[in-house]
């Protein structure tokens, strides 16, 4: 049944409609900081056998795990009848992780089931071994939480052995049990209205226009990849340390193939699962390589549905991180290697998008590329308290071809997601801010800078003790925060504590809370994975990534640079170090110094050895672009229809036949900045800061971080 366009985008709406109302009712229910504030939930409308055909404003990531869920209830739960409502957290049958609790039930007209409704909500706490249920110290699944396929509702009646089965293996039953009732409740919202928009329209109509609103996104989504020239690009993210009292380095890589209107995306050469909780399922796997599609290239013209599944291929061999074999730990996967997996992948099609004139200004390197979560719990007023804190979404964006990342910019997996506020936080937990605030130096030099992040600072107040749980996903050691065509790597990401301080003292002098200098006590540096008890008088402080930046920062105006300065995003030590650009006691631009220590800069970029291209990603000119004698590529690059890949300032050939070549140095991480591998100083034990410059102009062209060389 063809609907007309009208007809289509006013039923199309109503659906819209009817979903968003479905997470307006999670919201007005829960109480829940992390629902609340930070929006890890989302919703969606389903065809009967689980294809998603309207998806909420929520975590981007769930967007692509409900509908496989919703599979795996229709596969393993058994009878299924009219009124029941589902629940499932099992991450091996399609939930992220099992603190993701999805909710789903059917609609069914004239005894038919039609579409199914459903919703997944982030659990503060479902058992494990660790508060707060990220699993850092799990060995196996069977030390995580408990995994659940339940039939909450049945037929109408609400199961209070079910709620309780669920709810009694919290530590926090109150939060969690309003939580589920928040779904339930919503489920009700949405099916209510399906059922009044069905016996409006008829169900034929509302069959046809869910159909239709799959087919013209492929359609769309399609002609977008067509009009992006063909090539294969790769990423690659690697973790420092797995659990607690292990720093393993394990990687996922990625190879992404472009062909035509499909995307295939291979994660061969990704490492071995683990005895870790950092693991990620094949549905994990696929929802986080969905991200980067999802953002950069439907973005806000495209409805996201399951039209992706088939422009989108994606190869996760079974037994290694990115495809766990059960019984593997996954309880943290969602901020584990499912994270790094969205990391890699952002890589890989950010190098893509930079190859194509007309979707280049979508490329973005890095995103907050570690998701620095910690949990806090303790006893206030003699009842058990925790929460996960929301400052891991104060991280940086990449810098873009024509302006600056975001700073402060939330998720890439949740653009809805924000930070608590600390007034709030403050009230539910028994913790005092001392500040959180722009951390200086932390977006990634470039022509175009990367994004800040916030670092933040805080203390036991009112109790003797708080447990502490940091699932850091990486960046104590390398970064992952890469910048595109010569921008910096950002800010890693750290938790430090400062034992024993003297802010009591500060409190009583009257001198300033936030002047770290003020604190005395000692500092310690964090591996990614700590947990521990802070006592009065411990300081907490930890910041997540910063952005990566774009371009080389030697052709960042000098005018920019200032702005930064006047606005405490550059500190006049790495204005020079990195930018060349010399600024005055009175803070002012040294024009003569600062064209004297650009030349300087470039001229000592002319020392470094010529090597052979290194890089694996391959670059193609537009398919039917017959009108054009090259294709630009990034900031710098061009490419001919001889395969040349050359620089678009002076003409130097970097790689194809009469290739040249680039040239490489190599050092460590703290050239890129201050906060990076702060547990050594900035010289990592691992990794080396590598930078590929065109051997003619100077211009530096590539920067990475790359294994150390034995």
């Amino acid at each position: 049944m063809k609907i007309d366009p009208i007809t289509f985008e006013v039923l199309k709406h109503r659906l819209w409609q009817i979903n968003d109302e479905q997470a307006t009712a999670i919201k007005t229910i829960s109480a829940s900081p992390i629902v609340v504030e930070g929006n890890d939930f989302n919703v969606g409308l389903f065809t009967s056998d689980g294809r998603l055909v309207t998806s909420g404003f929520g975590s981007t990531v769930h967007v692509g795990t409900m509908g496989t869920a919703i599979e795996g209830i229709i596969s393993q739960a058994g009878p299924i009848g009219e009124g029941d409502i589902w629940m499932t957290n099992d991450p091996f049958i399609g939930a992220l992780h099992q603190n993701d609790v999805v909710v789903a039930s059917p609609v069914y007209v004239a005894g038919a089931m039609v579409l199914w409704t459903a919703n997944v909500l982030h659990h503060p706490d479902v058992g494990g071994i660790d508060e707060g249920s990220f699993c850092i110290n799990a060995r196996n699944l069977y030390q995580e939480p408990p995994r659940y396929l339940l039939k909450i509702v049945d037929r109408g009646e609400w199961s209070q052995s079910v709620e309780r089965t669920f709810v009694t293996n919290s530590r926090l039953p109150d939060q969690v049990a309003l939580d589920l009732r928040a779904q339930v409740a919503s489920i009700n919202v949405a099916q209510a209205r399906l059922v009044d928009l069905i016996e409006d329209v008829g169900w034929p109509t509302v069959e046809s226009v869910m159909s239709q609103s799959i087919e013209v996104a492929e359609a769309q989504l399609r002609d977008r990849l067509l009009a992006i020239p063909d090539g294969i690009f790769t990423g690659i993210a690697y973790m420092d340390g797995d659990r607690v009292g292990s720093e393993r380095l394990s990687k996922v890589t990625v190879t992404l193939t472009k062909e035509r209107d499909h995307l295939y995306f291979d994660y061969t050469g990704s490492d071995q699962q683990l005895d870790a909780a950092v693991n990620c399922t094949e549905a994990a796997c696929w929802a986080g390589t969905a991200v980067p599609i999802y953002s950069f290239l439907y973005g806000g013209e495209i409805d996201w549905n399951d039209s992706l599944r088939k422009c989108m291929s994606v190869t996760a061999p079974l037994g290694t991180v990115v495809n766990a074999r059960f019984p593997a730990p996954v309880s943290i996967s969602t901020v584990g290697f499912r994270w790094l997996v969205t990391v890699a992948a952002c890589q890989a099609v950010a190098k893509m998008l930079a190859g194509s004139p007309k979707y280049k200004d979508r490329a973005n390197m890095s995103w907050n590329v570690s998701s620095h979560c910690i949990n806090i719990f303790g006893e206030q007023n003699g009842k058990r308290v925790g929460a996960l804190l929301s400052d891991h979404r104060a991280g940086g964006a990449a810098g873009r071809p024509f302006a600056d990342g975001h700073s402060f910019a939330g998720n890439v997996t949740s653009f809805s997601a924000s930070l608590g506020n600390i007034e709030d936080t403050e009230w539910k937990l028994p913790v005092i801010y001392l500040f959180r605030r722009q951390l200086p130096d932390s977006g990634g030099a470039g022509r175009w800078r990367g994004g800040l992040t916030a670092e933040s600072a805080l203390m036991p107040y009112g109790v003797e003790s708080l447990v502490y749980k940091v699932t850091n996903t990486a960046g104590t050691d390398q970064t992952n925060a890469l910048g595109l065509w010569g921008g910096f790597p950002g800010a890693g990401s750290q938790t430090s504590i400062v034992r024993n301080s003297s802010i009591a003292e500060c409190i009583a002098d009257g001198r300033a809370l936030a002047e770290i200098s003020n604190w005395g006590g000692e500092l310690v540096h964090l591996p990614s994975k700590a947990d521990g008890t802070l006592y009065m008088g411990d300081i907490l402080r930890f910041y997540p990534p910063g952005g990566g930046g774009w371009g080389d920062p030697l052709d960042r105006e000098e005018e920019l640079v200032l702005k930064d300065f006047k606005n405490g995003v550059v500190t006049s030590e790495f204005a020079g170090k990195l930018y060349g650009v010399v600024l005055t006691k009175s803070g002012d631009i040294d024009l003569d110094m600062t064209k004297e220590l650009r030349d300087s800069m470039r001229r000592e970029r002319q020392q470094f050895k010529v090597v052979s291209w290194p890089l694996l990603d391959r670059y193609n000119m537009l398919e039917n672009s017959d009108d054009l004698v090259v294709t630009p590529i990034g900031a710098y690059g061009e490419i001919n229809r001889a395969g040349q890949l050359r620089c678009r300032k002076c003409g130097t050939i970097w790689f194809g036949s009469g290739a040249v070549g680039v040239r490489q140095s190599i050092g460590p991480l703290s050239l890129a900045g201050p906060w990076r591998a702060l547990r050594w100083n900035g010289d990592s034990q691992r990794f080396s800061l590598s930078t590929l410059i065109c051997p003619t102009c100077s211009t530096i062209i590539h920067v990475g971080e790359e294994l150390k060389r034995e």
